[in-house]
């Protein structure tokens, strides 16, 4: 059962994003320090804004724990300033840099040989990281099978009925890491954020649209009554097995 649905789903997100899978692989990001930063800086602001972010911080400092542990915080903090809370994201940058400097001598590669439990506990040890950062840094700088879970995949899987509203990060990834082949973890992580964003969103999703529409039982779409005998398969997820 839950092969079928992930195979079902990952159809449908080929046939809408045929071209994201080749995009992904090409801009791997495989400093794993790199994309700590970058992943901080991501939350709650535009792509557009990230990468001005991103832009200025190379080009003024550079992006690595030397030169971030013994930068001015204030040259930090202008670099940073086009993503927003730009004072609070400066400090902690700062934090996580002089603390990998210090502990791994700036270098996080001993990672990739560690097994995932052990390596999400080094980077959850870091000021400000929490479980998705992590495992987007275990995912797309070492590889590992693992499925980082944000606002977006969360929500899709709530109203797939894959995990009830109460299910905790943890519960989540493991029941799409379940569903889902290790090898397309990646892709599937980046096409259901945008699957959320442009169709299953908060407000307003464009269930009329969804070519999941006919499996979904759109669990939680309050202005959607639904028909818990017509969905199939997506509706019938307690035989997923928990890891």
């Amino acid at each position: 059962m839950s092969s079928t649905i992930g195979a079902r789903l990952l159809e449908v997100l080929y046939d809408l994003y045929p071209d994201l899978k080749n995009r992904i692989w090409s801009k791997k990001i495989r400093d794993p320090f790199k994309l700590l930063v970058i992943t901080v800086l991501s939350q709650v602001t535009s792509y557009r804004n990230l990468m001005l972010a991103v832009e200025n911080l190379e080009k003024s400092i550079g992006i690595s724990p030397e030169k971030l542990a013994r930068a001015p915080l204030e040259d930090i903090e202008q670099a940073i300033r086009p993503a927003g809370l730009y004072r609070q994201r400066a400090r902690k940058i700062k934090s996580i840099s002089r603390i990998i400097l210090e502990k791994y001598k700036g270098d996080l590669s001993f990672i990739k040989d560690l097994d995932v439990e052990h390596a999400r506990k080094i980077l959850l040890s870091l000021p400000g990281v929490g479980e998705k950062t992590a495992d987007v840094i275990l995912l797309f700088s070492f590889g590992k099978e693992i499925m980082p879970v944000d606002t977006h995949i969360r929500r899709i899987s709530r109203r797939l009925g894959l995990v009830d509203e109460k299910s905790s990060y943890g519960e989540i990834r493991r029941t799409l890491e379940q569903i889902f082949p290790p090898d397309t973890l990646a892709f599937a992580h980046v096409a259901l954020i945008e699957f959320g964003r442009r169709i299953c969103r908060a407000r307003k999703p464009l269930c009329g649209s969804c070519p999941l529409e006919k499996f979904c039982p759109k669990i939680g779409v309050s202005d959607q009554k639904l028909d818990h005998t017509s969905h199939g398969e997506f509706i019938h997820h307690s035989s997923i097995s928990r890891r």
